[in-house]
Formats: structure tokens, C-alpha cells, sequence
């Protein structure tokens, strides 16, 4: 049977309360004759309510995705080859120490993520993923099924299948990743959510009883 989809009416409502209230902190601010006291105590307003909207954002991220680098990954696998600003990455990621998550994306993992600070032909708050895919060589590599930590087997499969798409993975594989002989539910979820995940009877290419993530959402 499948699930009815979940509501993210909280979240997104207390997204859209803090931002409210962000922008009517800022009206609030005097044009003229601002001091410095006053503005301290709009900037930590400003901050309090940034924290809270992100708080949130991060609830939805993680019911979605997961964690913040497999969102990160998704996020700019789906922007291959172009510059996307840090703004933009952190806003994806809803944590503050985003940068540790694109460095922990090029180590281990392999990803080609580049820096403005690095490439001349961006700016320095951007990054871009040069390779929209890792080679079929990390279908093989234990070490990356050894570095998914995610909260549940469910994360830990959507990240693992992110990394290796559109390279196919074996149930011996998968099981590992989850840590749980039940995996093969975790991939009827994740299909019930709209990831192409596919397997031998949608891909004949496929032998049976590996699964592929075909592209990233449905």
C-alpha cells in the first residue's frame, strides 16, 4: 500500500513566520538617526530569526534527502558544469558548516568540486562540479559504502546510489550500506517518493537484484 505523501505545512509556515518577521524587523530600523546600539540589537534579531528559518528548512531537507551533503551532492550534480554561488549552497545544505560537506564530497568520495578561489573564470564565493558523474571504478570502492554514516539505512541508500549513479549497485552492497537485511524496502520508499530508482525488471541491462538510481527525481 502506499503511503500517504507527508505535509510540510509546519515547516514551510514557520519558514515563511520567520522571514515575516525578518522583514518587518528591517522596516522597523530607523532610517535616520540609526545608532549603534539600536542596529546591534536589529542585527541579532535578524540572526535569531535567519537560525529559525533555517532550522526548519533543515527539518524539510532531511525528511527529502537526508543529510546535507546528499543534498549538496544532488543539488550540484543537477548543476553540473555551472558556477553555483556559497549562498545558494548553504541555503541547499541548511547548516551552517556546509563547507566541511563539499569537502568531505571531493575526500573520499572523489568529486571534482571546484573553488572560485581556485578558477579564474569564477567568482570567489562560487563553486562548480566539473564531472556530473564519478567514474564506474566507484561501483567497486568499499571505502565510499564505508564513509555513508546517514541517520537511517533509508538515508544511507539514497546517498549511496546518488554517489554511484548511473552505475548499478548489488544487493551484497546495498545490504552493507543499510545495515539491515530490510533495504529492499527502503528502496520501495524511496520509488513511493519519486526517485528513479530502477532494477532488472524496468532494466534489462541490469542483472538481477541490482538496483540504479537512472536520474535524480522523478
Amino acid at each position: 500500500m502506499t503511503s500517504s505523501p507527508r505535509s510540510y505545512e509546519k515547516e514551510l509556515d514557520g519558514i515563511e513566520r520567520a522571514l515575516e518577521s525578518a522583514l518587518e524587523a528591517v522596516r522597523g530600523v530607523p532610517r535616520e538617526g540609526l545608532t549603534a546600539a539600536q542596529w546591534l540589537e536589529a542585527a541579532a534579531e535578524l540572526g535569531r530569526l535567519q537560525a529559525d528559518a533555517r532550522e526548519a528548512s533543515g527539518r524539510v531537507r532531511q525528511a527529502l534527502l537526508g543529510s546535507a551533503r546528499t543534498a549538496l551532492l544532488a543539488y550540484l550534480r543537477a548543476h553540473a558544469g555551472q558556477p553555483v554561488e556559497a549562498d545558494a549552497l548553504e541555503g541547499v545544505a541548511a547548516i551552517q558548516a556546509w563547507t566541511r560537506r563539499i569537502r568531505e564530497l571531493r575526500i573520499p568520495f572523489g568529486w571534482q568540486v571546484e573553488s572560485g578561489t581556485w578558477s579564474a573564470d569564477m567568482q570567489k564565493d562560487q563553486y562548480r562540479l566539473v564531472a556530473d558523474q564519478l567514474g564506474e571504478e566507484v561501483s567497486r570502492d568499499e571505502e565510499v559504502i564505508k564513509a555513508i554514516k546517514g541517520k537511517t539505512s533509508k538515508e544511507r541508500i539514497l546517498e549511496y546510489l546518488l554517489h554511484l549513479s548511473p552505475w548499478p549497485a548489488s544487493p551484497q552492497q546495498l545490504e552493507r550500506v543499510a545495515g539491515a537485511p530490510t533495504w529492499r524496502q527502503d528502496i520501495r520508499e524511496l520509488i513511493e517518493e519519486g526517485w528513479l530508482i530502477r532494477s532488472h525488471e524496468e532494466d534489462q541491462d541490469l542483472a538481477p537484484g541490482f538496483y540504479r538510481l537512472a536520474k535524480l527525481e522523478e
